[in-house]
């Protein structure tokens, strides 16, 4: 009984291993990327997605990071104009006749579902900002209601409510949430100041 669970354990192990490797060898393969197309529901024009991309065509990367970072800065130029939920998902496909060319050239494609663009409904604070002023608290989100609602804005904001508090000797961190409202498309966002 022990020696059969060990000749069949066996095997599985290598070929656990061996798919792990390909997989592993596979995402640090390093390609060249030549173009970048767009499809789906894109959300703003296609130049301003390009403008996003464009830092990634002619260079040598490794696949994993090429998808990472073309994700990312996507995904990130969605948010910045409202779009809070969009999805993108990125796909690599080689551009060379065979799939051991020595250039290894790709093109991107970036599949992109933007969704809703949500606007500001409101901001509140919780926590420590009651030793602050309203006044204050608002000045430092550059986020009014009826606005788009940018997730650099309130990352901003973030970063501007502790810098507030640093300056009053306090050490803080602020954590943020966001409330959706579907229906109408917009997000109330809230910023709980804490020690």
């Amino acid at each position: 009984m022990y020696w059969t669970r060990l000749i069949i354990a066996a095997p599985v192990a290598i070929l656990s291993v061996a798919l792990c490797w390909s997989q592993n060898s596979e995402g640090n393969q390093v390609v060249l990327l030549k173009q970048v197309n767009f499809s789906g529901d894109l959300g703003i024009p296609v130049d301003d997605l390009r403008a996003y991309t464009e830092f990634l065509l002619g260079h040598r990367l490794q696949r994993k990071k090429l998808l990472e970072d073309a994700s990312s800065a996507v995904g990130n130029a969605l948010r910045h104009r409202g779009y809070l939920k969009a999805q993108v998902t990125p796909q690599l496909r080689s551009l060379e006749a065979s799939a051991g060319s020595k250039n290894g050239e790709v093109a991107l494609q970036l599949i992109i579902n933007a969704g809703k663009q949500y606007r500001v409904k409101e901001l509140t604070f919780a926590g420590l900002s009651s030793q602050l002023s309203q006044r204050d608290l608002r000045q430092s989100c550059d986020m009014r209601s009826g606005e788009i609602a940018d997730a650099e804005r309130a990352s901003s904001c973030i970063t501007n409510l502790i810098s507030l508090f640093h300056h009053k000797g306090q050490d803080v961190f602020v954590v943020p949430s966001m409330m959706y409202d579907d229906a109408a498309s917009t997000v109330s966002f809230q910023f709980d100041v804490q020690k």
